[in-house]
């Protein structure tokens, strides 16, 4: 957009000392970018990017300039000409749709159509590179140019009032003033008079009803289209014009009164003799002004300094809004030509206030820089560290299974199908529950994958859903069902007891590579699907967390699972926590050799691993660590016990251990044993 100085002199005086450098450096350091200036005749005019005005509709004109640099230099601002209202009528305006027009003002007024345009408007307009064409063509140019509203002028002999804007009914063409004839279709914005369409609304005029020389009568029209509509109608045609250009920037409705009372000030000033006969205004829906409430402090941080609440005050009422600071609320009234989608929040108001006190002008705050301590980059995720320490070390596969479960495989594990969440839209009919437990899908997939092998491992970290529970969750403040992360292991082989204990092994597994805190595998679980002789509760710190157990056969027979048995476990995540990585200590390794020692008793088959390890280890202060090597039974065992093997291992403290040590060590681990467990020497 090109903006004259000596144009913007008849609103505002510009610092004599300011050179055009200058001026242009300061409107773009506070209000719109501009990409240079030229000197016209005398004149100086400055090239504005338009992208710089995309939501900025007031600037789209002479006027909003000057406001700009009123502001910017503390000078007054004058205001507009304007002219007394014309008689009102009623005959000028017709249909108007608001779904397009906001308001729609028509003035009839009489003129010799050959007077010439006054000098000034007509080199004005040359210098920002409009042709002069005649009179009334000329002056709704300048009125358009000056306060950013276009107008249009129709010769009133060649329209048959009143004139409508509204959607076009049904198909035609129409010929536009640049000779261009299109095509209007059904539901383009137009505007009508008695006969048809002369207009198409916002972009430009028709030819049927252009103004000439010899025009003698003319009716002025100044409307407040919707920026939508225009824009819609701008890219169907592929046609942009000056008008259009402003209409989809969404223009205020009251700035149909500058544009009106500019020009008839402009015409009766360029041609004495002309009459303004009538008029007529119609406001379908008036512009709201934005009502804004900012809070003082908030303003302060955003800006980052605490500004004076004069200088808040004398900037935004410069500016055109009305304001007042109430106990550090500083309350804003926008003016119309910033409340189409300008001026709407807080922020705006910040922004406001900064640009026109001077973004240089803040002052310079060193960034405050916080220490703190490094992430352990080797931290994970619970559940990441499970599937990988499962995955890896544990050699089992991840598998999938769908959220929902089968009735029937929901009943034979002792799930309460009325305590589930139902499906609206389920994909079956026996599978409208979203899963409780993760037991009767991963036997539902190791039942698919037996005709592949018969002996594998398998796991799945999912959700599963409580029906009984409701949580309100924060982010809605609704109440939702209960839902969790859990772990769900399914071993699958021919031997019972090593599916148990190697199911066992996992747990513990996770419990050292996971560094999981205060993980107890002991006590019976109330899992139906568990078998009574081999089950175990799982609890961290204290609190039950799942279980482990081999699968009843007559849940396996449910499942579709024959002559191959099944071990399972299943852990509620969300009931588990790890070690933090930096609670871990150095702990040199041992500079002497450690010595070791396998011992074999007999011990009752009701006293388990985790006892006996408890034993050995408080057995003797030598003793670091105990490891299972495995266990007999039948022939010469008694009945109801089992032939453990176990090694111990001991760390020296200071000295080398000697045979003697060891012995001693040895001896005192069996008498604990003994004394606590009934074990005895094989």
């Amino acid at each position: 957009m090109k903006v004259s100085l000596e144009w913007l002199s008849d609103f505002v005086e510009l610092p004599a000392e300011s050179t055009p450098a200058r001026l242009a450096h300061d409107l773009t350091l506070k209000a719109v970018e501009v990409d240079g200036f030229t000197e016209v005749d005398g004149d100086v005019v400055l090239e504005i990017d338009n992208k710089s005005l995309t939501n900025r509709p007031d600037l789209w004109g002479h006027y909003g300039i000057a406001r700009e640099f009123a502001v910017i230099y503390d000078r007054p601002l004058a205001p507009l000409p304007t002219c007394p209202p014309a008689p009102s009528a009623t005959h000028i305006v017709g249909t108007l749709d608001a779904e397009l027009c906001g308001r729609f003002s028509a003035t009839e007024f009489t003129v010799d159509g050959s007077v010439p345009t006054p000098a000034v408007v007509r080199d004005r307009l040359a210098r920002i590179g409009e042709q002069s064409i005649n009179l009334c063509v000329d002056l709704s140019n300048y009125v358009m140019f000056t306060v950013g509203q276009p107008t249009h002028v129709y010769d009133a002999d060649r329209v048959r009032l009143p004139l409508s804007a509204d959607f076009a009914e049904r198909p035609g063409v129409l010929e536009l003033l640049v000779g261009r004839t299109i095509d209007v279709i059904t539901g383009m914005p137009v505007i009508r008079d008695a006969d048809g369409v002369v207009a198409a609304a916002g972009v430009m005029g028709g030819a049927s009803s252009a103004v000439s020389g010899s025009s003698q009568r003319f009716v002025l029209e100044a409307a407040a289209f919707r920026a939508g509509q225009v824009r819609r109608s701008v890219q169907r045609l592929g046609l942009r014009t000056e008008a259009s250009a402003r209409y989809e920037k969404e223009l205020d409705t009251q700035r149909v009164d500058d544009a009106v009372g500019l020009f008839l000030d402009l015409l009766v000033t360029a041609a004495p003799d002309a009459r303004i006969t009538a008029a007529q205004d119609v406001v379908v829906r008036p512009t709201e002004r934005q009502r804004i409430d900012v809070g003082l402090p908030f303003l302060a941080r955003r800006i980052g300094t605490r500004l004076p609440d004069k200088e808040i005050l004398a900037i935004l009422g410069a500016l055109g809004f009305e304001c007042q600071i109430s106990e550090d609320v500083l309350s804003v009234v926008a003016p119309t030509w910033r409340s189409t989608g300008d001026v709407s929040l807080p922020h705006d108001i910040v922004e406001e206030i900064a640009r026109i006190h001077g973004y240089d002008r803040l002052p310079a705050v060193r960034p405050t820089v916080a220490l703190n301590p490094v992430r352990s980059l080797n931290r994970k995720p619970l559940g990441r560290s499970v599937r990988e320490q499962l995955a890896g070390r544990g050699g089992l596969t991840e598998v999938l299974t769908y959220p929902w479960s089968a009735d029937h495989l929901l009943a034979v594990c002792g799930l309460d199908k009325a305590a589930t969440v139902r499906i609206d839209g389920a994909p079956a009919p026996d599978r409208d529950s979203l899963r409780p437990s993760l037991v009767p899908n991963l036997l539902e997939a190791v039942a698919d994958n037996l005709r592949y092998r018969k002996e594998f491992g398998v796991f799945e970290v999912g959700e599963v859903f409580s029906g009984a529970e409701r949580v309100l969750y924060d982010s809605s403040g609704e109440s939702l069902p209960g839902q969790t992360t859990a772990l769900g292991i399914a071993l699958a082989g021919t031997d019972g007891v090593t599916l148990f204990r190697r199911v066992k092994g996992l747990l513990e597994m996770l419990y050292r590579h996971c560094h999981v805190i205060e993980l107890t595998l002991s006590g019976e679980p109330d899992e139906a699907w568990a078998d009574p002789s081999a089950r175990l509760a799982v609890s961290a710190g204290g609190v039950p967390v799942g279980a482990l157990g081999l699968v009843r056969p007559r849940v396996c027979r449910a499942a579709g699972i024959e002559e191959t048995l099944v071990a399972c476990a299943e852990l509620r995540l969300a009931g588990l926590s790890a070690h933090r990585s930096r609670d871990n200590r150095y702990a040199a390794l041992p500079e002497l050799p450690e010595s070791d020692f396998d011992l074999s008793v007999v011990v009752a088959d009701s006293v388990p691993w985790q006892t006996v390890e408890a034993v050995v280890l408080q057995g003797h202060e030598l003793v670091s660590a105990v490891s299972y090597i495995g266990e007999y039974n039948g022939s010469w065992v008694p009945s109801g016990h089992r032939s453990l093997t176990l090694r111990v291992i001991l760390r020296p403290r200071g000295t080398t251990l000697t045979a003697a040590d060891i012995g001693v060590a040895r001896a005192q681990v069996l008498e604990a044993l003994a004394e606590q467990t009934g074990a005895r020497l094989r």
